[in-house]
C-alpha cells in the first residue's frame, strides 16, 4: 500500500480531510461483508480492490499533490493508455475507484465522490469479435484429443469442460462456478443453471443437447460421484475434490489446443465464439441464440449474425460488370 496519505479535494466552499488511504482497510471490509450476503460476487470485490489498488499506487509513484479531485483521475486514465492498456482494462480498474468513492460518500466519510464526472474509456467501434472462432477442422482435431485421453478421470473431467463449451456456449466463469447440484434432466434433456456473466445466482441454463456432449458429462459425473459442491474439481492429491481455478481451466484447454495444432489467436472465449457462430451458421434463430448464448441485448447477438453473413454471403458476391457474353 502507499505510503503518502490522499485526501479529497472537495468543491468550492466544502471541505473534507479524509484520509483515503484509511478508508481503503474499511471499504474492503464491507465489500467482505456484501460478498457474505450475497450482495456482490467475489469476482466483483477483487476487480474493485485491484482497481483502486493501481490507482492509489500510480498516485504514489508519480508523487502528485495529496489531493483527489476529478481532474488526477482523469490523469491516471490517460496514463493508462499511454501504457497501451486498453479500454476494457481501464474501465474495469475505474469501476474500483467509482465504487470506492461511492462507498465513502454513502457512509458520509466524504462530503462529494470526485470519480461522478469522469466517464470511462471509449471503445472502438467496431462490432469484429477481437477472438476468432475455431474452424471445424480444429474443432474435429480437438474432440479426437480428448478422446484418446479419456480413460482416466482427468481425462473424462477435461473433456467434459472443453465439450460443455463447444456445445452450449459457455463462458468460463461459468464453467467455473458451475455447482453439481445445478445438473440436472428437463424435458428430456441434460441442463446445467449457471450464474451468468452480471448475475448474482445461478438462475441460467445450459441445454446439453448434443449426445457426444451429453455423454462426456455424464461420464465425468459417474467418474467424480454425487457428492455436493463444484461441478469441476480438481483430482491431486493436494487439492483434490476443491473447485478448479479460472487459471486451470483456461490452462487446460489451450493444452488441449496445443495437441490438436490449432493455430492464430484461439483462447477459451473462442469456445463459446465458435459455438454461437455455429448455431447461427446452421440456421438457428436469432432470438433462439440470443437465448442460448444469454446475451442481454439482442444486438450482442447481431454481431455474430453480421459477422458471419459477411463472410459467408459478402456483397462482393454480387459485383459484376458487363455481361457474361462480355466476360468470354
Amino acid at each position: 500500500m502507499p505510503s503518502k496519505a490522499l485526501t479529497v479535494a472537495p468543491p468550492q466552499a466544502i471541505t473534507s480531510d479524509a484520509d483515503v488511504n484509511a478508508l481503503f482497510s474499511e471499504w474492503q471490509n464491507v465489500l467482505r461483508k456484501r460478498v457474505g450476503s450475497g450482495e456482490i460476487s467475489s469476482t466483483t470485490l477483487t476487480t474493485y480492490v485491484i482497481g483502486m489498488r493501481k490507482f492509489l499506487a500510480w498516485h504514489d509513484a508519480e508523487r502528485f499533490g495529496d489531493q483527489v479531485n476529478d481532474d488526477l483521475i482523469r490523469d491516471w486514465k490517460i496514463a493508462l493508455r499511454d501504457a497501451g492498456r486498453k479500454p476494457g482494462a481501464i474501465n474495469t480498474w475505474l469501476s474500483g475507484v467509482r465504487a470506492f468513492f461511492s462507498w465513502a460518500v454513502g457512509a458520509h466519510h466524504l462530503f462529494y465522490n470526485p470519480s461522478i464526472g469522469v466517464a470511462g474509456a471509449k471503445r472502438s467501434r467496431t462490432s469484429k469479435h477481437k477472438r476468432e472462432a475455431l474452424t471445424d477442422d480444429e474443432m474435429v482435431r480437438i474432440f479426437e484429443v480428448l478422446r484418446q485421453n479419456s480413460d482416466t478421470p482427468i481425462g473424462k473431467r477435461d473433456r467434459a469442460i472443453i465439450m460443455l463449451m463447444a456445445y452450449t456456449g459457455a463462458r468460463t466463469v461459468e464453467v467455473y462456478r458451475a455447482d453439481f447440484k445445478g445438473l440436472r434432466t428437463e424435458s428430456g434433456n441434460l441442463v446445467l443453471d449457471v450464474q451468468g456473466k452480471g448475475h448474482g445466482e445461478a438462475d441460467q441454463i445450459l441445454v446439453i443437447w448434443d449426445t457426444e456432449a451429453s455423454s462426456a458429462m455424464r461420464d465425468w459425473v459417474a467418474s467424480r460421484g454425487n457428492f455436493p459442491g463444484p461441478l469441476f474439481v480438481a483430482l491431486s492429491h493436494n487439492a483434490k475434490n476443491t473447485r478448479l481455478s479460472l487459471r486451470y481451466i483456461r490452462h487446460l484447454v489451450k493444452r488441449k489446443y496445443r495437441l490438436a495444432g490449432v493455430v492464430g489467436n484461439k483462447t477459451t472465449h473462442s469456445l463459446r465464439h465458435t459455438a454461437i457462430t455455429s448455431a447461427i451458421k446452421h440456421g438457428a434463430p436469432v432470438e433462439k441464440t440470443q437465448a442460448m448464448a444469454r446475451h442481454a441485448n439482442v444486438s450482442t447477438t447481431f454481431i455474430y449474425v453480421h459477422e458471419t453473413d459477411r463472410v459467408q454471403n459478402p456483397a462482393e458476391a454480387f459485383i459484376h460488370y458487363g455481361s457474361k457474353e462480355d466476360e468470354q
